[in-house]
């Protein structure tokens, strides 16, 4: 029975389709565009094709597709008249998880991509050999995704679209408990109560790993970790230079890591109790986790050209967007220039105040119009509203408005200058404006 992805590109999809091949499952797939992610599965001998086509169902057995696609697409309403099961991808997540003995779930509004790649990362140094699957690509490990021949699977569990509450978990890790998805949740409230109804049903012998502030129902042991002093494992002192961070573990010694944020150590501590849940020792798990050197999009040095330092980060929340620039603030540029795109109509509407207030820790930002992902655009929710807030909250900052890509370019152009750090933060395509300030 081949398995045919509906947005194979996509990078929890494209996981997927690894995984599956991996194990000897017959793949096939197909996404609106070609390019390098689709060359990537061909290389691994699946059969992938685009753009969308009902014709592609000719050898299908069963048909995935993400949150990302219309219900409407010719290509599932084909599947449907053909009574192909069809499933969403937590369900062959789901599965994948499985059918391994030890399953470690890693969720949260934010840091999840990381942390899920830190335990992998270790696992894998360790000898381990897990499959993985992370929502970004991790160069030290070949990928977004791997079958390994181990017992245990780690992946990275969606809160956004409620796909979590599907996925089984032995170990259960929630950084933290924030409103971003207003497409799926009307208030935080939802949010809790979802995650509250995942971690219900974690079994007794099982770990639940939480953050600072996160309060959810389980029968398993609960562990606690965060930044600065409090409950559980603690980053404690922590400090980010040029090299990545340092802090000391309250479990005791020093640890150190090439990633760059303070944030990164809490989710250090996190990764580090799931290893001691897997058998690995704190101080051997801090060891382990001292060479990752990160994950795609997420405070990726893009490179530097005359002077002008150039990063792409993933940052799309207000939380996210604060804590990536005081990432960058610890760099000790001479100047930090931004360039940020809100990602999706609903998310600029809802917070734009809190991304001026982020914003306003730069010493220039270029603010895109707000990349719509799926849908409309809504003229009621364009990005001008937060450079409108800017002017008022930070009137001494170098604020400009891009309209489109072009726009960004010349912008940022006209403005940096050696010593500059620029961060290009979103969800959407600003990776291409980073590489394309490096490049020209």
């Amino acid at each position: 029975m081949t398995t045919h992805f509906v947005g194979i590109g996509g990078i929890g999809m494209s996981g997927l389709a690894r995984v599956l091949h991996a194990r000897g499952a017959a793949v096939s797939g197909c996404d609106r565009t070609d390019g390098p992610a689709l060359d990537g599965l061909r290389a691994l001998g699946i059969a992938c094709a685009a753009p969308h086509d009902p014709a592609h169902l000719t050898s299908a057995g069963r048909v995935v597709a993400s949150s990302a696609i219309d219900p409407a697409e010719p290509e599932l309403a084909r599947a449907r008249e053909l009574g192909l099961p069809l499933l969403h991808r937590s369900e062959v997540l789901a599965e994948i998880l499985a059918a391994h003995r030890r399953r470690v779930v890693v969720t949260g509004a934010h840091g999840k991509t990381t942390t899920t790649a830190m335990v992998a990362y270790a696992l894998d140094r360790l000898g381990l050999a897990p499959t993985f699957l992370v929502g970004g690509e991790v160069g030290q490990l070949g990928g977004n995704a791997a079958a390994g021949s181990g017992d245990v699977c780690v992946a990275e569990g969606d809160e956004s679209d409620r796909s979590v509450a599907r996925l089984p978990a032995d170990v259960a890790v929630v950084l933290n408990v924030d409103l971003d998805h207003l497409d799926h949740y009307a208030s935080l409230g939802e949010v809790v109560e979802l995650l509250a109804g995942w971690t219900a049903r974690l079994p007794a012998d099982g770990l639940l790993v939480a953050g600072d502030g996160v309060a959810l129902p389980t029968d398993a042991a609960v562990e606690r970790f965060g930044l600065g002093p409090g409950e559980g494992l603690r980053a404690l002192d922590a400090e980010t230079g040029p090299d990545g961070v340092a802090f000391a573990p309250s479990s005791g010694g020093r640890a150190t890591l090439a990633v760059h944020g303070v944030h990164n150590a809490a989710n250090a501590c996190a990764a580090a109790l799931v290893l001691r849940r897997l058998g690995i020792p704190l101080e051997e798990g801090f060891a382990a986790l001292a060479t990752f050197a990160g994950t795609g999009r997420r405070f990726e040095a893009v490179g530097e050209r005359d002077g002008v330092r150039v990063v792409d980060d993933y940052a799309h929340h207000p939380a996210e967007l604060a804590a990536t620039l005081a990432a960058g603030r610890a760099q000790r540029p001479a100047r930090l220039v931004v360039y940020f795109q809100p990602h999706m109509p609903w998310r600029t509407r809802a917070f734009a105040p809190a991304f001026a207030d982020a914003l306003a820790a730069a010493d220039v930002a270029v603010v895109g119009e707000t990349y719509v992902a799926r849908g409309a655009p809504d003229p009621g929710a364009t990005a001008r509203a937060i450079v409108e807030r800017l002017h008022v909250a930070a009137p001494h900052l170098d604020v400009a408005f891009a309209a489109d890509e072009e726009e960004a370019l010349a912008a940022l152009r006209a403005r940096v200058r050696a010593g500059d750090l620029v961060l290009c933060c979103g969800a959407g395509p600003v990776d291409r404006v980073a590489r394309r300030l490096v490049a020209a």
